[in-house]
């Protein structure tokens, strides 16, 4: 474990070079434990390649970190009467009293851990391209995990949404708000086969 954690601390150094991340709290941790979430459409007629994407976009980061993200299905519940330790709540809605957007999520924290959370979708995304829903519920999912937003374009939390996947910025994030990654994470390896590609084309320059 401890040549891994090196490895992948050379690593982050590699590739930390110009890329941003933002953490919401330095202070604050994120949780290994289980990832329940659910949807509320409200009655949008969210299709099913739409709700797929938002399954997609939590088994990616499910992968990533090394949680085991399992959807419950449609609820009637709200983020109105969510409470922290409830399965984190995707609802198909937007309040009349918040400025325009895409997506918007508020991360659990207990005990000084990032353990789940809320997130709206606008519902003029419910017949939106699969890719991105899935772009946008990742986005939020990695509010939920401590992430800030930052303006970088080659970082998924870009609010701009500009590319598909975490980018450098976002995994080294998601390394530092994890400890390091839960068990069975992909974010060492990941981080590490970034920097060797990273070297080898500075190598070719």
């Amino acid at each position: 474990m401890r040549t891994k954690f090196a490895a992948s601390a050379m690593a982050i150094a590699v590739v930390a070079s110009g890329c941003t991340f933002q953490l919401r709290d330095p202070g604050v941790s994120a949780s290994c434990g289980p990832l329940n979430y659910e949807v509320n459409t409200n009655g949008h007629d969210l299709g099913s390649a739409q709700r797929q994407a938002i399954d997609q976009a939590f088994e990616e980061y499910g992968a990533l970190v090394g949680r085991t993200a399992t959807d419950l299905g449609d609820t009637t519940a709200t983020i109105a009467d969510h409470q922290a330790g409830d399965p984190v709540l995707i609802e198909i809605k937007w309040p009349s009293d918040a400025p325009e957007n895409l997506g918007y999520a508020s991360p659990d924290i207990v005990d000084g851990t990032y353990t789940s959370g809320w997130i709206y979708l606008n519902p003029s995304v419910a017949q939106a391209p699969p890719g991105l829903i899935r772009r946008i519920t990742l986005h939020e999912i990695g509010h939920l995990a401590g992430l800030d937003d930052v303006i970088d374009p080659s970082e998924l939390m870009d609010p701009s949404l500009p590319v598909d996947h975490f980018g450098s910025g976002d995994l080294i994030g998601l390394f530092v708000t994890h400890n390091g990654g839960c068990e069975g994470s992909t974010l060492a390896r990941t981080l590490i086969s970034q920097a060797a590609a990273k070297s080898d084309a500075a190598g070719n320059n």
